[in-house]
């Protein structure tokens, strides 16, 4: 196993810059609560969309709480779009296009931030890349989470599985055309 090469594979560089929007794919750690507020507070997007249906483990609404949690960081609600139905990434996707397109519209969306998962940046902007308008920039913002992170992955059980789940994902998904290479 090449462990640089499937490191610079699976793990996107962090790019939180100005957009039109940031994207936080559902979860039920506390992690990308921060970085969202964060990219929110140094006016780097004015809108922040949420998407996530209900966390099989927890049985909440990862989005609507997400939001909750957000306002009382003192994100303003106006500011708040929600996706609470979907259940994994390509839900998340396919549903946030459509309240996309039906809140903003995508001729509003240039660039657009998506905050998520350090070592799952890869199959979530795969995703995105194929069923989002090819015209929208979509950069990650990542976030770690689960004790491990590009460097120390592979020193880890629950990093070489998490890592090792991605790329069997990604090769699944590939042969299904349900993501598109980066």
């Amino acid at each position: 196993m090449d462990i640089k090469r499937i490191t610079d594979y699976i793990f996107l560089d962090s790019r939180p810059e100005k957009a039109d929007l940031v994207m936080v794919f559902g979860t039920s750690s506390q992690e990308p609560l921060q970085v969202v507020k964060k990219i929110y507070s140094d006016r780097l997007v004015e809108k922040i969309l949420l998407s996530g249906g209900e966390n099989r483990n927890t049985g909440r609404n990862e989005a609507r709480e997400m939001a909750l949690k957000l306002i009382d960081l003192g994100v303003a609600m106006t500011d708040i779009i929600v996706e609470d139905r979907s259940t994994n990434t390509l839900e998340n996707v396919l549903f946030s296009k459509r309240v996309i397109e039906e809140e903003i519209g995508f001729k509003n969306i240039r660039r657009m931030l998506v905050v998520v998962k350090s070592y799952h940046s890869r199959r979530a902007l795969m995703t995105l890349k194929r069923h989002f308008p090819k015209g929208v920039e979509i950069l990650p913002v990542t976030y770690d989470l689960l004790g491990f992170n590009r460097n120390d992955w592979h020193e880890s059980e629950v990093g070489r599985k998490k890592v090792a789940g991605e790329m069997e994902r990604i090769e699944k998904y590939l042969a299904k055309g349900d993501i598109e290479e980066l």
